[in-house]
């Protein structure tokens, strides 16, 4: 499949390639994958070098930014959670909807269904709001949550410069976030940034591949006889 070209699903069932400006994507949407285009079998994804990957910018100012005041659409695939989006495949006659990660079948809720047509879209599959913010109404808003990711394997100065970068990156954050911090080089270091007596971290070797159950138990924020995986792996 030529790359920065992306594959979209029509109403009758076939699909239709259509290009897509992949820069003009990182702008929209403030994102940017290290792939253009994602394996379609299990073989070429054993062929890729680099692994898929996806830098997002929050909180990316946009220009033309959608608002809708009402709640998304979820998918009901187990562990999924993904939100009603554009490049997910609608089943106009059926009134149907399939998510795109997890490829489950989700029926659109009454208020859709009697309206929804080819040419009556809503905002969350317009091609031009494929990011769109939500204003919940009368919705407890959670706080922010971020994620602060650094590979130490740098030079001094670039390291420097790298934690000046995260100073500027906390001050900038509301006072209600909530913030995880990790680092990586030989080593893979879970910080907890709770504690205020001594440094603590969970350590994780390079070499060593973990499934996400090892990890959530190791971290505290699993069962030991979880049935979704074997947990109990150390590291």
């Amino acid at each position: 499949r030529p790359s920065g070209q992306v594959v979209l699903g029509t109403a009758a069932g076939s699909p239709t390639i259509a290009a897509m400006d992949v820069r003009s994507q990182e702008q929209i949407n403030g994102t940017r994958m290290s792939w253009n285009i994602w394996p379609s079998t299990r073989l070429d994804a054993t062929r890729i070098i680099v692994p898929l990957g996806c830098l997002y910018t929050p909180l990316k100012e946009t220009e033309g930014l959608q608002l809708v005041e009402y709640e998304p659409i979820i998918c009901k695939g187990r562990d999924c959670g993904a939100v009603l989006n554009p490049f997910c495949f609608v089943d106009f006659h059926s009134k149907c909807w399939t998510c795109p990660f997890c490829h489950a079948r989700n029926q659109f809720p009454q208020h859709y269904a009697e309206h929804i047509t080819e040419t009556n879209l809503p905002a969350e599959l317009l091609q031009m709001c494929s990011t769109i913010e939500y204003i919940i109404p009368q919705a407890i808003t959670q706080p922010p949550v971020f994620l602060l990711v650094l590979d130490i394997a740098l030079i001094e100065e670039e390291l420097d410069q790298a934690k000046d970068s995260l100073q500027q990156s906390l001050a900038m954050m509301p006072q209600n976030a909530l913030v995880g911090f990790i680092t990586f080089g030989a080593m893979c270091y879970v910080h907890e940034l709770a504690s205020t007596t001594l440094p603590k971290a969970y350590a994780f070797r390079g070499g060593k591949e973990y499934t996400a159950q090892q990890v959530a138990y190791q971290l505290g924020f699993a069962l030991k006889n979880d049935p979704r995986g074997t947990m109990g792996a150390q590291g």
